[in-house]
This record gives C-alpha cells, structure tokens and sequence, in this order.
C-alpha cells in the first residue's frame, strides 16, 4: 500500500495541517477543526473592539494574573453556560491552558508524597506531572458508563485520594460520557470522603446535548476546568478555573503562589472575553459543532468496524478484536502514513489496557485528506481482520 504524502492527494489539494514535512497524516492529535469562514471574520472583528479600547502596548504591559475583572465576569458567563448557575467572579481564574491549570493543581492541591485518583485509562500528561511533583497515581476501573463508583468507593475505604482527575464528557480515550446518576453517584461518594474534584471538562462544549458537570453536583469540593483549545482552535489557549471558593482560589494560585507561567496571555484573554460578551464564542461553537458531525458521518461510512462514537466528539475509539495488539495495529497503520493513538499509551505501566486504538477526527484541515486517512486504517484493519480468520 502506497503511504499518502503531499504529493498524491488529490488533485488542487494544497498541504494540510495535519500532514507532516515527511508525509505522515497525524491523527494522534486531538484538535478541533478549523472553520476559517467563520472563523476569520468573527475573531478579526473581536480583536478589532479589543484594540479600539485598549492599545496593543498597554493590553501587554502586565500579567494578565487572575485575570481582570471583565475577564472573570466574563468567564463566570462561560462556565454558567455548563455549570446552570453563575459562579461568583471571585471563584473564576483566567489560566494559560488547561495543562498550567494542572500544573498549579497537582502540587497546590495534593504535594509530594499525596494521591490522585485518575480513570483507569486517562489524559497521558496528568500521569508524567502527578510524577514530576512526587504525587502517586491510583487508577480507578472504568466501564461502560465511565468512572465505576464501586471501585471509587473501594479506593476511599482503603485510604482515601487527595484529590480525583476525571472528564464526565467524552472520556479520553474512550469517547464516553457519563450518564447523569453515575455523576450523583461519584458526587456522593466525594463528598461522603471528602476527595476534591479535578474535572477536565474541555470536550464538552461541542456536545450536542450536554449533562450538567460533577462540579454542578459537588462545587463545595470541585476545581471546574473549561479549557477552548479543543473546540474554539489548538493555538487559542486558554482555561476558565472555577474554584471551590475565593480564598482558595487565591491560595492557589495569585497571591498565594507567586508563579506567573501558567497566566493566560492577554491577547487571549481580552479576545475571549469579547467574544463571549458578543456573542461570538457561540458563532464559532456552531460552526465547529458542524464540522465535526459532518467528519463523524464520514468516519462511520468509511470505517467498517464497529466503533465508539458521538456526533459531537473530536475522538473515535475502535476496539481491537481479541489477539490483536493496539501498539502492533498502531506501528502497522504508521507504516502506511498514518499516525493514530494505542490504548496502551492511555494506560500505567504493568496494566494491559483493553485493546483499541483512538483516532483524532479534527486535526486534518480538509474532509478529503480525513478520508484519504480513514480508508488507510480501514484497509489495514481489514488486512489485520484477514489473518485472524482460519484458512482452509
């Protein structure tokens, strides 16, 4: 099979992102689509409002720190949006990213020596900074309804996490989400031990139906994060944190640690804010919704296998038939240009992971170089699926 490079899509297709400079189709990579025709003129007419109130030397003179008052008020407006009621402005900081959010949770929260709770397969990132800050990580079982209270509870009675990381909506890798009593029952069994809530909650906003956040349940124990990067654009970073209360936000993050990397840029921050006082943030939101229902349909006409899926999620997860290993199927489609995630690389060290492997839908610029990509992994699935049949 010839690997797809530059050079042999089709015909007027000009170099997508998602190809690299030596052919490989990244869909490893979990970014949002991009929708330039809304795009383009609703953030060019934001950032026209921001400079017109505000000069470019003097919206970089500082730290954006907590962010300013606008800035919170207006991310109080973007988490009601899922949390059903308005946070207080005070309880809101203005981060860089989810990841900085993170990197100012795990040690501020939790330190060296303490325990986080995670899904039994989760986001890769949060394991290698548990360890960076000397924090042991506890996986907990997941099923097919998400995190399993049993096995939550179970952890509690033998000595109770500091602190539980979890995504209620399109689980990483997964796809799943939650049903809304799994989400009372893991909010009950938090608040009977007393573990503080860590939920990532950055796939939601592209949910056509989304439940309400375990922090909606439990906001006494719950650290809410709303990050944009996976559904406004990769390279708009940002993370509204709603905190328990505003003294805790203040001890941990500004004053209470002098630290400035994880401070959102405030480019970024001023763009979001207009956005999301005009009205468009959900103008985008729409816009990228559409896109990727559209490349789900797609993948599911393309891809012949039963897969985990939803209209609205950025990933697709394809479990394995037995006998086949994620790695070996993943090191198999890379070999024919095609870079896709294993399960294994989801899973801790030691423990063998159901095998799948997790495609990334939104990353490719184009539908045509998605599809392009989608029939390479269907056509070395197939061969996969070939050699496990018995042969007369």
């Amino acid at each position: 099979m010839e690997a797809p490079t530059l050079t042999n899509l089709s015909s007027g297709e000009t170099e997508d992102r998602a190809i690299t400079s030596d052919g490989i189709t990244r869909l490893a990579l979990n970014h949002p689509p991009p929708v330039p025709a809304v795009f383009n003129d609703v953030v060019s007419d934001a950032l026209s409002r921001v400079f017109a109130r505000t000069s470019p030397a003097d919206l970089v003179a500082t730290h954006r720190w907590m962010g300013t008052e606008i800035d919170r008020q207006q991310g109080a407006v973007f988490a009601a949006r899922r949390l059903g009621g308005m946070p207080n402005a005070d309880r809101v900081i203005v981060a860089h990213s989810t990841q900085a959010a993170l990197h100012m949770l795990l040690p501020g929260m939790i330190g060296r020596g303490g325990h986080l709770a995670v899904e039994q397969m989760t986001y890769p990132p949060v394991r290698s900074f548990a360890e960076r800050y000397g924090i042991h990580v506890t996986d907990v079982a997941i099923d097919g309804d998400g995190l399993d209270p049993n096995a939550f509870e179970d952890l509690c009675k033998r000595g109770t996490p500091s602190a539980l990381y979890l995504l209620s909506t399109y689980q990483n890798p997964t796809t799943v989400t939650m049903s809304l009593d799994r989400r009372r029952e893991i909010a009950a069994i938090a608040r009977r031990y007393h573990v503080k809530i860590i939920e990532d909650d950055i796939y939601s906003l592209l949910s056509p139906s989304p439940l309400p956040p375990i922090s909606a349940l439990i906001p006494e124990l719950s650290w809410y994060l709303l990050g944009t990067a996976k559904s406004f654009s990769a390279g708009l970073k940002l993370a509204f944190v709603v905190a328990p209360d505003a003294a805790t936000a203040a001890r941990t993050f500004w004053p209470g640690v002098r630290a400035t990397y994880w401070m959102a840029s405030p480019v970024s921050a001023a763009l979001m804010a207009d956005l999301i006082s005009t009205g468009g943030d959900v103008k985008i939101l729409s816009s990228v919704k559409l896109e990727v229902a559209k490349r789900h349909a797609d993948t599911l006409r393309t891809l012949p296998m039963p897969i985990a899926s939803d209209p609205g999620c950025l990933h697709v997860w394809i479990p394995l038939r037995l006998g086949l290993s994620s790695t070996d199927v993943a090191e198999a489609i890379l070999r024919q240009g095609v870079q896709v995630a294993a399960s294994d690389s989801y899973a801790q060290p030691g423990w063998k992971p159901p095998q799948a492997i997790r495609i990334g839908i939104g990353n490719p610029s184009s539908q045509s170089v998605l599809l392009q990509a989608l029939k390479t992994i269907a056509s070395v699935l197939s061969d996969f699926e070939n050699d496990l049949r018995p042969h007369d």
